[in-house]
Order: structure tokens, then C-alpha cells, then sequence
């Protein structure tokens, strides 16, 4: 009887640890201040019902964290199995995370920027200069994907405005546009209903689904990219999860890396017959230019005398 019973509880400690490997709680976690979310409830709704989806389809046990600063997200991230990330973030600070899924928007892992202003205002950039800019700010590239892009490299952000701010999320960027405390701000196309848009960007991505792989064994990793893929969030522009794309994901930091060109055909003027006042200058885009001999010319106009002509190109 004695043996009987050793032997069912032996048996017993060896069932049981399979059962407790099994339901080991895993974490799936969100950092994506691009998205707009009207508080930080209804960002940690939109989380939690993708870690019941994985519960629901994995077998698994998820519990969901939602992170509204970097570094409280990096504090946090040894114990996160699964991370939905702004691509700009991510494409820094990857680390052991595998990219596996990206949101998506009608089947479209990207989507264009748009730079706002209050319904009303202005929407030339030139009209902004020396204003109050916001930016959402998950990363170090996002001043430079600004300065790269909307300004065109002929001068940093941290000069064309008279300040720029970095908010912590898109809803708090908004804000500060509808309360007066700034002047622009960038954000998803899709959110800039209510708006005046100022400047459209090329599409960048929308945020990266990546996992943490040494938490799982190959064949669990790959049950739940399967399972990521069936989700259908729904959050504002976000409607669905697709395939992961190399491309898509690194367009913001690659245009963010873009350094300006200039490939000008220059034609030699005579100033004895030909006079060009200031205020006419015309540059159809901006790799047209004009060459002036410094011996033959008595006066060459300076960037800040021009600026206004070439600002209405930007």
C-alpha cells in the first residue's frame, strides 16, 4: 500500500510540472505613443484584449502591460514576451525582440504623416517659423525624420522653430494644438480630422508587433505568430495585424537619414545684361539654383533674403 501510494505521488509531481510549464503566464506589452488613444484606459483596453485573444487562441496565459514613456517601457522589458512598438523606436532599440507582425490599416502596414495645425491656421510651413512646435518623441529620429522630410535639409527644427516640445503620447501633442500651447504637430493620416493640414510625409510604418523568442521554444513561437495574426484589433486607424515588412519598417529611419542633395545645372549669367530682383526669385524645386560670379557681380543675396521664396517650397 505503502509503495502504492509513493508511487502515485511520484507520478503525481511529474504531471503536475508539465501543467505548471504550461500555464506560465507570458506578457504582452504596448509602447506605440503614435497611436491615438483617448487616455491611458483605452490604451490598456486595446492591449488587453489582444493578450485575451492569445490566451484565447494559444492555450496560453497573457496578461497585458501598456507603457506610456520609453524608459518605463525598457525598465519593464525583461519581462516582456510580446511588444507592439512605434518602428521608429524599434528600429533602435530591437534588441533580443523579433519582428514577426506589424498593425495595420486596411491590409496596410504603413501609412503618410501629416503636420497639423488648428482648424483655420495656415497651411503654409513658411508661416510657421520662429512657432511652437510638438512632436511625438518615442525616439532620437523623429526631429531628424522632420528636419529630413518637411524641412528638406536646408535647416534643422531646433532653428526653424521657435521651440519644439516633445510630448509623450499623440493625445498629448493634440491637446496642445486645441489648447493654444502649440503651434504644430505630426501625427498618422487618419487622425487629422478637425485639423489644417500643413505638409504630407511619404507613408512610414505603422507600429511593429515584436518577441522576445528566447522566452519560447520554436515551436510555441511560432503558435503564437500564428495566433498574432489572426487578431483584428480595432483602434481608431488600426482595423487588423499583417505580415511583418522589412521595408515598411525602416522607411522612417531611412528618411530620416536622408542628407540633402544638390545635383544643379548651373547657367553663367552676365549681371551687365540681365537683372534678377530678390523678391522674383522662383525655385521650382529644390535642386534649381543660380550660379553668380563673384568677380563680374557686385551683390550676391544671402539665404535670409530669400528665405521666405524658398520656405513657400518646402
Amino acid at each position: 500500500m505503502k509503495q502504492f501510494i509513493r508511487t502515485m505521488l511520484l507520478t503525481g509531481v511529474f504531471v503536475l510540472f508539465p501543467l505548471i510549464a504550461f500555464a506560465q503566464s507570458h506578457t504582452v506589452a504596448i509602447f506605440a505613443p503614435s497611436l491615438d488613444f483617448a487616455d491611458g484606459g483605452a490604451r490598456n483596453a486595446f492591449v488587453s484584449k489582444i493578450a485575451k485573444s492569445l490566451s484565447d487562441q494559444t492555450g496560453m496565459t497573457w496578461t497585458a502591460s501598456a507603457f506610456a514613456r520609453a524608459s518605463d517601457f525598457e525598465s519593464a522589458r525583461s519581462s516582456v514576451d510580446l511588444a507592439i512598438l512605434d518602428a521608429d523606436y524599434f528600429s533602435g532599440k530591437s534588441g533580443s525582440l523579433k519582428p514577426i507582425a506589424m498593425l495595420s490599416s486596411n491590409g496596410s502596414t504603413s501609412r503618410r504623416l501629416k503636420v497639423i495645425a488648428k482648424r483655420g491656421s495656415s497651411d503654409k510651413l513658411f508661416n510657421y517659423r520662429g512657432k511652437r512646435l510638438t512632436l511625438v518623441s518615442s525616439s532620437s529620429l523623429v526631429k531628424s525624420f522632420f528636419t529630413s522630410n518637411v524641412l528638406g535639409n536646408e535647416i534643422s527644427v531646433d532653428k526653424y522653430f521657435g521651440s519644439v516640445d516633445e510630448a509623450r503620447d499623440l493625445r498629448s501633442a493634440i491637446n496642445a494644438l486645441e489648447l493654444g500651447k502649440a503651434d504644430l504637430t505630426m501625427t498618422f493620416e487618419g487622425y487629422e480630422s478637425g485639423f489644417t493640414t500643413v505638409y504630407t510625409s511619404p507613408a512610414v510604418a505603422l507600429p511593429v508587433i515584436a518577441m522576445n523568442v528566447s522566452k519560447f521554444s520554436s515551436a510555441d513561437a511560432e503558435r503564437v505568430k500564428q495566433a498574432v495574426l489572426e487578431i483584428k484589433p480595432s483602434s481608431s486607424i488600426v482595423n487588423g495585424i499583417a505580415a511583418y515588412s522589412a521595408t515598411d519598417a525602416s522607411a522612417f529611419k531611412r528618411i530620416a537619414g536622408e542628407k540633402k542633395e544638390n545635383n544643379l545645372e548651373y547657367q553663367v549669367m552676365d549681371p551687365e545684361n540681365i537683372s534678377i530682383p530678390v523678391k522674383a526669385i522662383v525655385l521650382k524645386d529644390r535642386t534649381d539654383g543660380m550660379m553668380f560670379n563673384p568677380f563680374l557681380v557686385n551683390y550676391i543675396p544671402t539665404l535670409d533674403e530669400v528665405d521666405l521664396v524658398l520656405d513657400k517650397r518646402l
